[in-house]
């Protein structure tokens, strides 16, 4: 665990009471506006330049993945003040809760400021109206529970709960790439958009417009393991996970690495590759990688032409496969058609839990609108 502490004079601000500074507290939550700043510096909740002030409270942030858990605790303007990370429960279900709460916990003894509200991300659809879990092989247990209302008894405190990749795509448009390419993120330019591509343990998509998610009617916007690439989707091997997961999940990666030859000791394609050298399977194993990405890209870029598209993940992290996406993209791209703009992430492992502390930033925000 690594721990920063801040001097915050005036902690535990209480909550403005309903009225116009409730209002104008909430515009600046949301960032949908312009709020008078006088107003809200006045009363102790922004400083000289319009940041929240340190004694404004904290956000809690925790990504659930396949084999990892990130929390992080930030204040009200998305800066880490201390995170933990282990591993998921291997029996899912309320062991998942347990430890997300456990983070909690403890994190908040580490910094010592009032937690506004929580944001949680889960490998899964997550349906925008009623908060139940779907298509989430890897938690076990938690299928077709209403997660919101779960975390809210545990943690006490407003929770948002989003499918993890898409919590990704909103923590690197927020505090990431998305910052500095024009049209990403900004409420004011629908036109333009960032999709988180995420490979890892599995593969998953979000989607970024205007700041705000797309989630789809029933949360399952971005599910790209589905793509019929790769695989035959009516294979029943591809019933389960989708097609393309079928070939790029990481078990699959290591699988097709031992079919072709590789020996190289190692668990994950991250581990073979940390050590492999010269290697011949390795080499065949992420040209196919490269290929079905490149093309579930293309898909993508050719129904929603995002401004950017970033790849993340423990796998999709790997600046040599960005080169690899990249060349082949200049060959399948249609005339007409610019290469996409990729990047890889550059917040890393903690996308997922900046996200959801963004998410929890907005949970406090509709708290304070639904008092006032």
């Amino acid at each position: 665990m690594n721990v920063r502490r801040m001097d915050a004079p005036g902690l535990s601000r209480p909550d403005p009471r309903p009225g116009p500074l409730a209002d104008r507290l909430v515009v600046q939550l949301r960032g949908t506006g312009a709020a008078p700043q006088a107003d809200l510096a006045a009363a102790g909740w922004l400083d000289d330049v319009g940041r929240f002030v340190a004694g404004a409270g904290c956000l809690f942030g925790s990504d659930v993945g396949g084999t990892k858990v990130q929390s992080v605790l930030t204040d009200l303007n998305g800066a880490v003040l201390a995170e933990m990370r282990g591993d998921t429960p291997a029996g899912g279900g309320d062991a998942v809760l347990d430890l997300i709460s456990a983070h909690l916990a403890q994190l908040t003894r580490d910094v010592g400021l009032t937690v506004r509200a929580a944001g949680i991300g889960l490998p899964g659809a997550v349906h925008p109206a009623t908060g139940h879990l779907d298509r989430a092989p890897n938690l076990g247990g938690l299928a077709g529970r209403d997660m919101r209302a779960l975390l809210h008894d545990r943690l006490g405190v407003p929770v948002a709960v989003e499918n993890d990749v898409n919590l990704a795509a909103l923590g690197e448009a927020w505090l990431g790439h998305g910052v500095a390419v024009d049209g990403a993120v900004s409420p004011d330019t629908p036109a333009g958009g960032l999709a988180f591509v995420a490979l890892g343990t599995g593969i998953g998509m979000g989607l970024v417009w205007g700041d705000r998610i797309l989630r789809g009617a029933s949360g399952a916007a971005g599910e790209v393991a589905a793509l019929p690439i790769g695989a035959d989707p009516a294979d029943p091997a591809s019933k389960g996970c989708g097609a393309l997961e079928s070939v790029v999940s990481g078990v699959a990666l290591v699988a097709d690495y031992r079919a072709t030859g590789g020996r190289q000791a190692g668990e994950t394609l991250r581990q073979i590759s940390r050590d492999a050298g010269a290697d011949p399977a390795l080499d065949a194993v992420m040209a196919r990688l490269a290929q079905r990405t490149a093309r579930a890209i293309l898909a993508i870029d050719a129904i929603v032409n995002p401004a950017l598209f970033v790849l993340g993940g423990g796998v999709g992290s790997q600046p040599l496969l960005l080169d690899r996406i990249m060349a082949e993209l200049a060959t399948i791209m249609p005339d007409g058609m610019p290469v996409p703009d990729c990047r890889t992430s550059q917040l890393g492992n903690r996308a997922g839990a900046l996200g959801a502390a963004r998410v929890a930033r907005l949970a406090y925000a509709d708290q304070i609108a639904a008092s006032s």
